[in-house]
């Protein structure tokens, strides 16, 4: 039944728009059929459907609002902040640039997966919303995000995990990204739930700087962090598609480090085009300590710098691995890595000598309990601890980056 409405029109006329002042723009001058021009494509997402690849088992009460909506060239994908709908059947509505409804526009399509409905394109829409029926009032349209890209703005982009909770971020910001920086990535797409108005203020000054866009997720509606997590994904996913070449999925916490080239030489010396992912390991950084609340002075800075506080590691192993993706290659993303991949693509596994993802683990503030560092495993054995400092040239470029930075924003 799913596979059909990828295909058929729910009674349009393209040719009959409304008359308004409306300028088209020569990209939005295209309509089409399907939501992809692959048979193959359409074939592998009904049978994703048919094994409930994307069934997040995250029952909430929210309505289906939109978080963002972005146009491909051949389709349209709306990103929703309900996580209830999967498989459900609901229509695209399109709207010119003065929120008019286009008349007769309206296609059926279904929710797949979870929080993502993908629509074929209209001309001249420049706003979507999407309801259970056609008649329906639906939520507030959102504007599309241009995605149309003939190539990719960015060639190496970092999807962060949504802050949250009452931990200084200020620091970990800086050094996040400028170390991330250093391995080649171009541009992070930040997701904020919680942060000061302290932490804030470094990370609107990247902002400022054209390094990092911010997503701020509220709803209503409350769900449990997991949640945010999984929309953030999905909706990062669709937010870098053909706006970045690859996509980094980490957190906050999380450094992809290499040995002897940056992550975009390697990314770079790939030559398979049929490569859609390339994951990595997990070198687990033991974090003892807690992070400065406020910046005090340049000497407690030097400090407190993180790359040179933290360096007893244990790893690395592929539990929790990470990864780097093709978003136009991946057709389902979950938080450690790609669920599904279209027709021919597959995953590369990177050596840990090549690349690993630092990951600094707090021994405190654990879900699953602390000091993980000195249980024993399932096998009755304890981790080995070992130490995992960066290069010395990666650390002196790393400290002059976050210094002058930190500087550039706190000391008065």
């Amino acid at each position: 039944m799913y596979y059909v409405h990828y295909w058929k029109l729910s009674n349009v006329k393209l040719e009959k728009t409304k008359q308004n002042h409306c300028h088209i723009p020569s990209w939005n001058r295209i309509s089409t059929l399907s939501t992809s021009h692959s048979y193959w494509n359409l074939l592998s997402k009904w049978l994703w459907m048919y094994l409930d690849l994307s069934n997040e088992e995250i029952q909430n009460d929210t309505s289906h609002s939109i978080l963002a909506a972005y146009v491909y060239p051949n389709s349209i994908s709306v990103s929703l902040i309900s996580q209830h709908m999967v498989k459900q059947e609901v229509y695209c509505r399109y709207y010119d640039c003065e929120r008019e409804e286009i008349p007769e526009s309206a296609w059926l399509g279904v929710v797949f997966p979870e929080s993502v409905v993908e629509c074929p394109r209209r001309i001249g829409a420049e706003f979507v919303s999407v309801s259970r029926s056609a008649e329906e009032e639906p939520p507030t349209p959102v504007r599309l995000t241009f995605r149309a890209f003939e190539e990719p703005v960015h060639e190496l982009s970092a999807c962060v995990a949504p802050l949250y909770g009452d931990q200084p971020s200020w620091l970990p910001i800086a050094d996040f990204i400028e170390h991330n920086k250093l391995e080649g990535v171009h541009y992070f797409y930040f997701y904020v739930g919680e942060i000061s108005d302290y932490d804030d203020q470094i990370l609107n000054d990247y902002v400022r700087t054209g390094d990092v866009e911010v997503v701020n997720m509220q709803d209503k509606y409350q769900r449990v962090f997991i949640g945010w997590h999984f929309l953030q994904i999905q909706d990062c996913h669709l937010r870098s598609k053909y706006h970045s070449k690859w996509t980094a999925f980490i957190d906050l916490d999380e450094r992809i480090s290499t040995n002897g080239q940056r992550m975009i030489d390697v990314l770079r010396s790939i030559e398979d085009p049929f490569i859609g992912e390339v994951q990595m390991q997990i070198l687990s950084v033991i974090k003892d300590q807690d992070y400065p609340d406020r910046f005090l002075n340049k000497g407690r800075l030097e400090d407190e710098l993180i790359f040179k506080k933290y360096n007893e590691t244990v790893g690395p192993e592929w539990k929790g691995m990470k990864t780097v993706i093709r978003s136009d290659k991946v057709g389902i993303m979950s938080i450690h890595s790609a669920v599904t991949k279209y027709p021919g693509i597959t995953s590369m596994a990177l050596d840990p000598q090549t690349a690993v993802v630092r990951h600094f683990r707090s021994t405190k503030y654990r879900i699953f309990g602390s000091d993980w560092h000195k249980t024993p495993d399932e096998y009755g054995q304890l981790p080995v601890i070992g130490n995992t400092p960066l290069s010395l040239n990666f650390s002196v470029n790393l400290r002059e980056a976050v210094v002058q930075r930190v500087l550039q924003v706190y000391a008065k």
